[in-house]
């Protein structure tokens, strides 16, 4: 089989193409003109050929001293998703949340929104957020809002005990 040949796919070079086929083999023909494999002149002819094609036999005639497209010298893989996905940054925005919580005084908001960004921004320090770009930095900033709207809240109650007295 030669390198560019289609007909390999198939047992018989007289097996019927489709449409679908043809645009192919021409996208291909495409290609080859950009990468300046074929001029303009035998892009032309061979993509007149490609669409008179029948059979697989003639339409891998089009492209029998064309190399293989790059797709298929690679496995095509999905991009990686980020380290860590989104825990620190949900960390972030709970701890970051529970300050403004605290003096609004939304007691139990600031309460539950400091103390889950605490966990969540720990778990995500021991997950692998440790080695996404700003994932460490976003678990940090979360498990210091948390800590600091809990701590503002721990001494809103000191005070307000203070005030009124036991």
């Amino acid at each position: 089989m030669v390198a560019g040949s289609l007909s390999g796919m198939y047992s018989s070079p007289h097996v019927r193409v489709s449409d679908a086929d043809r645009e192919s083999t021409v996208a291909r023909l495409s290609a080859a003109t950009a990468e300046g494999r074929l001029t303009i002149e035998e892009f032309s002819e061979r993509s007149r050929q490609a669409y008179a094609s029948r059979t697989w036999g003639e339409l891998s005639a089009v492209l029998h001293d064309l190399p293989l497209p790059a797709v298929a010298y690679q496995q095509v893989r999905p991009a990686p998703r980020a380290a860590g996905g989104n825990l620190p940054l949900i960390a972030m925005i709970l701890g970051l949340a529970s300050l403004p919580l605290v003096a609004c005084g939304g007691v139990g908001l600031s309460g539950l929104s400091g103390v889950a960004a605490i966990v969540l921004g720990v778990r995500a320090l021991r997950g692998p957020a440790r080695q996404a770009p700003r994932g460490r930095a976003m678990a940090i900033a979360g498990v210091a809002g948390g800590a600091a709207g809990t701590l503002g809240l721990v001494a809103l109650f000191l005070t307000s005990f203070l005030w009124v007295g036991f």
